[in-house]
């Protein structure tokens, strides 16, 4: 197995996509705060060069949405209801995938 190191570039604007598929779902679960706070990481990491240490805050604003008072980190819990895609495993899916690729940049 080949293991293909990703740069901070490729990571951050891996992030930074998953971040905009999340917030219109975040927004009809009507979380506005955490949308916001999302947002404003978003383009702070457009705006800065990775691995600074604005980089690294805009990161763990991220993780901190998830984690802090927003705790977002409970719609990245897998809700099954069978075989049909409904946008709860939509949101789970978009969370868990802001979170997982945040936590790695830490």
């Amino acid at each position: 197995m080949t293991v293909i190191k990703r740069s901070q570039k490729d990571s951050t604007a891996d992030l930074i996509a998953a971040i905009e598929v999340l917030i219109p779902l975040l927004r009809d679960q009507k979380e506005t705060e955490a949308v916001d706070q999302l947002s404003e990481a978003a383009t702070k990491l457009r705006a800065v060069k990775p691995l600074s240490e604005s980089h690294k805050a805009a990161v763990a604003e991220v993780v901190d949405a998830f984690e802090g008072d927003h705790e977002l980190i409970s719609y990245t819990y897998q809700r099954g209801n069978g075989t049909q895609w409904t946008e709860v495993e939509e949101l789970s899916q978009a969370s868990a995938r802001v979170l997982s690729l945040a936590r790695r940049m830490q």
